[in-house]
């Protein structure tokens, strides 16, 4: 967990027990264990200063979300990707022979498997 104080800084601590009111911490660097009190919802440290606490499991959660325009290639790569689709492993060809047959594979792709892409 990390313990955000209001002048900015912020010390990594390890959550020793937590009750309702109470929380008590081991704070990296320090010799003596940290109690915080929760004072009308607001965290206060011993020092008696308004602290934000930031657990990690919090943290965790905070993936960027992923967007349709994430998800877009480039016409080349799609068109490939169908073509290795509707292809044997086991063929020999080279990226331009696939580039050059992309827009038939694209085609008649299409229609037998529902397969929508925009080239």
């Amino acid at each position: 967990m990390k313990i955000n104080y209001s002048d900015g800084r912020a010390v990594e601590a390890v959550l020793l027990t937590h009750t309702e009111g109470t929380l008590r911490v081991a704070v990296q660097g320090a010799d003596d264990v940290m109690e915080i009190s929760d004072i009308n919802g607001t965290w206060v440290s011993e020092d008696c200063e308004p602290v934000v606490i930031d657990f990690a499991w919090q943290r965790l959660n905070r993936k960027p979300k992923i967007n349709e325009a994430d998800c877009y290639c480039s016409h080349e790569l799609a068109a490939r990707l169908i073509h290795l689709l509707f292809t044997d492993s086991s063929e020999d060809t080279t990226e331009s022979d696939v580039l050059a047959g992309s827009q038939i594979a694209v085609r008649s792709s299409i229609g037998a498997a529902g397969v929508i892409v925009a080239l």
